[in-house]
C-alpha cells in the first residue's frame, strides 16, 4: 500500500501466476474500489511487490522466477517505473511490465558470492536519508533445514543505492558477504556506508579463431555435434546459422536435445551471440521453446543462457545444470534476465574463481546497451561453446553471429 501526493491510498495485490494489479482505497482504508482495478504486471513473471516513491517516479519493484530451490535458487529483484501509481511501469530501455516480452531493470540478483536468490524486499529510508532494502536469500553453504526440505532463507540487509534513477543494491555489487556498516538509527546521524564502484566487465579483443560470423556455405570444421540431428534441422541460411527448435531437451535425465558446440579458449574469455528465434510476440502457450548459448561440460553440466516462451510470455533464462549433487538436493536452477527483444544479443562472461569459474550474464535488444543480469558459480573448467534450440518443435533460432573476446 502507498499513499500518492494527493493522500489517496492504493493497495497493490496478485502473485506469480495471476500478475500484479493495483485499487484505489477508501478514505477508511478497510475497502477498495474495484472500478479502479489497472493491471501494472503480466502474469507468469513476478510476485512479492513493494511501490516505492522516489524522485517524481513510483518505483514497482517485484521478485521473478523461483524463491526456494535450495542452493540453486534464482529468485532476483526487478524494478519499473510510472509518474503514476496506475502505471504503466516501464523499465529503464522502456520496456512495459506488461509487455510480454517482460520488462524489468534488475535490482539485485545473485553476484557469485555465497549467497543466491535475493528477493522478496522492502524498502526503507534511515535518519541519514540513506535508503536500504531487506530481503531474503539462500546461502548456499547451508540451505536447507533438511536436505531437499524446507529453504533456510535468511533476512538480509543491504544499502540501496539510486544510480541514473534506477535503483540498485550497493551500487550494483548486490549482497553483501561480510559485515557492513548499519543505518543510521537517530536523528542527525550517518550511515559509514559509502557506495562501492559498479562492477564492469570490460571486454578484450576479438579471438577470431572462436568467432563465427557464419558467412560461409559451410560449417567451419571447429564446430561439431552431439547428438547430430538431421540435415533439415540446422545449417547455415543467409549468413546465419538456422536451428529449428527440437523436441528434445537439455534437463537433469532428459537428455536429447542436439547441442552444436566448438572448443573455448583457455582461461577468462567472454562469448556472445545475436539470436532470433521466431517465437509469437505474444499468445499461449509454447512451452518451452527455446534458443540461445551455452557453456558446456557436458549434459548435466552446463551453463545456459536463451530466450524461452514461458506460457504467455518470453523471458530470457539464465540456468545452471549440475551433477552429481548430495541426496535430495537440485540439480537444475534458473534466474532471469531483462526483456528480450524480436532480435536479441547474449552474453555469458567467464571467469576463472576459487576452485572454479563465474559466470555473468548481460543481455542486450540493440547490440549496443548492454543490461547486467545475475552470476552463476560452477566447476566446468574448459568447457566448450554451444548453442542450442530446442523444447518443442515449430520455431527456428537464427544466430547471426558468435563472437568471443579475451578479458584484460
Amino acid at each position: 500500500m502507498i499513499f500518492d501526493g494527493s493522500g489517496q491510498g492504493w493497495l497493490y495485490y496478485g502473485s506469480y501466476f495471476g500478475g500484479i494489479s493495483v485499487r484505489k482505497l477508501s478514505s477508511d482504508l478497510l475497502h477498495t474500489d474495484a472500478a479502479t482495478q489497472q493491471e501494472v504486471a503480466i502474469d507468469n513473471r513476478y510476485e512479492g511487490t513493494q511501490v516505492v516513491q522516489h524522485g517524481g517516479y513510483y518505483y514497482l519493484m517485484a521478485s521473478a522466477t523461483n524463491c526456494c530451490n535450495g542452493p540453486l535458487t534464482g529468485y532476483s529483484i526487478f524494478a519499473g517505473r510510472s509518474t503514476s501509481p496506475t502505471g504503466p511501469f516501464t523499465d529503464k530501455l522502456g520496456v512495459s511490465l506488461l509487455d510480454p516480452r517482460v520488462g524489468g531493470t534488475p535490482v539485485i540478483s545473485m553476484n557469485g558470492n555465497r549467497f543466491v536468490g535475493p528477493g522478496h524486499n522492502a524498502v526503507f529510508t534511515d535518519a541519514g536519508g540513506q535508503d536500504w532494502t531487506l530481503y531474503h536469500a539462500v546461502d548456499t553453504t547451508d540451505p536447507y533445514f533438511t536436505p531437499g526440505g524446507i529453504n533456510k532463507r535468511p533476512v538480509m540487509l543491504d544499502p540501496l543505492d539510486w544510480i541514473d534513477g534506477w535503483p540498485t543494491v550497493r551500487g550494483g555489487q548486490w549482497a553483501s558477504d561480510s559485515v557492513m556498516p548499519a543505518p543510521a538509527a537517530q536523528t542527525g546521524q550517518r550511515s559509514a556506508y559509502v557506495r562501492p564502484a559498479a562492477p564492469n566487465d570490460l571486454l578484450g579483443a576479438v579471438q577470431p579463431s572462436y568467432s563465427d560470423d557464419f558467412g560461409t556455405s559451410t560449417l567451419n570444421p571447429r564446430w561439431s555435434w552431439v547428438r547430430q540431428p538431421e540435415s533439415t534441422v540446422a545449417g547455415l541460411d543467409n549468413g546465419a546459422f538456422r536451428f529449428a527448435t527440437q523436441a528434445g531437451d537439455l534437463y537433469v535425465d532428459s537428455n536429447t536435445a542436439s547441442v552444436l558446440f566448438e572448443t573455448a579458449p583457455a582461461g577468462n574469455y567472454a562469448v556472445d551471440v545475436k539470436l532470433n528465434i521466431d517465437l509469437p510476440d505474444s499468445g499461449c502457450c509454447f512451452n518451452y521453446s527455446q534458443g540461445g548459448l551455452l557453456i558446456y561440460g557436458d549434459d548435466d553440466n552446463f551453463i545456459k543462457l536463451g530466450v524461452v516462451s514461458i506460457w504467455n510470455t518470453r523471458q530470457i533464462e539464465f540456468a545452471k545444470e549440475l551433477s552429481a549433487v548430495p541426496a535430495q538436493y537440485p540439480r537444475y536452477g534458473n534466474t532471469v534476465l531483462s526483456a528480450p527483444g524480436r532480435d536479441t544479443w547474449l552474453r555469458i562472461v567467464r571467469r576463472a574463481s576459487g576452485s572454479g569459474e563465474t559466470y555473468t550474464a548481460y543481455s542486450s535488444r540493440d547490440g549496443l546497451t548492454w543490461t547486467r543480469g545475475g552470476v552463476w558459480t560452477h566447476a566446468l573448467g574448459e568447457a566448450k561453446i554451444g548453442l542450442y534450440s530446442m523444447g518443442g518443435v515449430g520455431f527456428t533460432s537464427r544466430f547471426d553471429s558468435v563472437t568471443v573476446y579475451s578479458l584484460p
